[in-house]
């Protein structure tokens, strides 16, 4: 009983910290309008997925693609980018 009970709250807590890492597509749309627009448009990513756009950006912010501008982003403002860019396409 006491191991279902460690199960079940393993899990609970796991879903939790899993929801509190979610994009934030409001705040995505907030940096995508003050640091992409100028240059992007929602259209530029018609049919990505956000994990890709993602994994786009994270690779431009380390340097190994090249793009206009320095991409001065933290982890959690790139997945909320591209949560809006994926979610602003469809």
């Amino acid at each position: 009983m006491m191991r279902d009970l460690r199960i079940v709250l393993g899990l609970a807590l796991a879903l939790a910290c899993a929801n509190a890492r979610s994009a934030d597509v409001k705040v995505g749309k907030a940096i995508a309008e003050a640091r992409c627009s100028q240059c992007h448009e929602a259209d530029d990513w018609d049919g990505e997925e956000a994990t890709s756009l993602e994994s786009l950006m994270r690779d431009i912010a380390a340097g190994k693609v090249k793009h206009k501008t320095r991409l001065d982003l933290s982890p959690a403002e790139i997945a909320n980018v591209a949560a809006y860019w994926a979610e602003s396409s469809r």
